[in-house]
């Protein structure tokens, strides 16, 4: 297997030159404050609140996913109630209902999604669908508990013509609001997300083809004895849709042998069980010669191993990150599909030039040692603040990656 050492895209392909390291770096997520979205072939990572949310709706596909945001405590469960049970919705005998998470598994099984009819493939959870109109009307009204432990009534009316439209109330019916969330004004976003502390929609996530992991956290039940679970928040990684990951054990780090894994789409597979808090010494500790390997769309894979963990106020991962394998040999097709002028340089401005049929997503410009000095999506790069000598460009486009070398006098 080819092995190409990732300093943040720096494959330098075609110029014979390889980093001599493995690429380390950090996800802050500023005091457990935030998610941080992270896109491999180009390394730039996004951050985001992690609680200015409280329900997210799934944009594309057929499953109409309908999130909760339980990592700032929100909470889910079934009631016995119909819509047209609304205005006599009551909280007695809630203490037998069933609580339902998003599933750690899939984003397309919300905690809206989990009260499926056994044998019904057009139920929904929430609503079912109709294969006459293609509208999925809602038909159950769930109790939702908000971040500050207080109750609402909620059910979701339908989606229809790509809008999701939902009515939540206090249990006594006051406050009620309607409100929607169109998937077209989400832009490429995996969900459309909606504050109920704020009562509005909110744009967030980057879009899809702009992040492959995210640092965040999740809720899933956690063994307390014999039969027994409780639902715990804990912090780690999931993958994005389309994104493949396989883990292996029992092999140093170091190796990028990944023959006889098993590959899955599972989004949390890194998850958070490659650390464990040791209480008794009151610290993080690591499993041994446990690798992840993350296959992208187009075929890439990387490798990435975990270092260290700082939780409680601080919430940073720390990890080390190795391109081993290029994926659909088209590094050379995309390299000579790419122009940069005039190089060498002596003007504040170079141009990338790409041919017909290719589209350009990100552009990062490393220094000889290779420190990232410069990233941004347009295909103009200004060098009035760069030195004299030689950069490496990182071009990413919807073909695939190159790296070209440019001077500047």
């Amino acid at each position: 297997m080819k092995r190409i050492y990732a300093a943040a895209l720096i494959t330098l392909m075609g110029f014979g030159l390889v980093s001599a390291q493995e690429y380390t770096d950090t996800a802050m997520t500023n005091g457990n404050s935030q998610d941080v979205y992270l896109h491999l072939n180009s390394m730039t990572k996004t951050s985001v609140e992690r609680d200015n949310w409280d329900l997210a709706f799934e944009t594309s596909g057929t499953t109409a996913s309908v999130l909760i945001n339980g990592q700032k405590g929100m909470r889910l469960f079934t009631s016995p109630y119909l819509i047209a049970d609304w205005a006599t919705f009551d909280t007695a005998g809630m203490a037998t209902w069933v609580e339902y998470l998003n599933s750690t598994s899939s984003w397309s099984n919300g905690a809206f999604n989990q009260q499926l009819e056994q044998g019904n493939d057009f139920d929904l959870g929430w609503g079912k669908y109709n294969v006459q109109n293609h509208i999925i009307t809602g038909d159950s009204v769930f109790l939702l508990q908000l971040e500050d432990g207080s109750y609402k009534k909620i059910y979701v009316n339908d989606l229809n013509a790509g809008t999701y439209t939902f009515t939540y109330a206090n249990i006594d019916g006051t406050s009620e609001m309607k409100k929607e969330v169109t998937k077209n004004d989400m832009g490429d976003q995996n969900f459309g997300y909606y504050s109920i502390v704020d009562e509005k929609v909110v744009t967030r996530e980057p879009a899809t083809t702009d992040w492959d992991l995210v640092f965040t956290e999740f809720v899933t039940p956690i063994p307390t004895g014999p039969g027994t679970f409780q639902n715990y928040p804990v912090t780690g990684i999931k993958i994005n849709k389309g994104v493949e990951v396989a883990q292996r054990d029992g092999i140093a780090v170091t190796s990028d042998d990944t023959t006889g894994l098993n590959w899955n789409m599972n989004i949390t597979e890194i998850g958070s069980d490659w650390k464990r808090f040791n209480r008794a010494e009151m610290k993080y500790e690591y499993e041994k010669d446990r690798t992840y390997f993350v296959k992208l769309d187009g075929g890439s894979v990387w490798k990435i191993y975990f270092t260290k963990y700082e939780g409680g106020p601080a919430g940073n991962f720390y990890y080390t990150l190795e391109k081993i394998e290029t994926g659909a040999s088209v590094e050379n097709l995309v390299a000579s599909s790419i122009s940069v002028y005039p190089n060498p340089s002596a003007n504040q401005t170079v141009t990338i030039e790409l041919t017909a049929g290719n589209t350009l997503k990100h552009v990062s410009v490393f220094n000889q040692t290779m420190q990232l000095v410069q990233s941004q999506s347009d295909a103009t790069i200004n060098t009035a603040n760069l030195q004299a000598g030689m950069y490496f460009v990182a071009i990413e486009t919807v073909q695939g990656s190159a790296v070209k070398r440019l001077i500047i006098k």
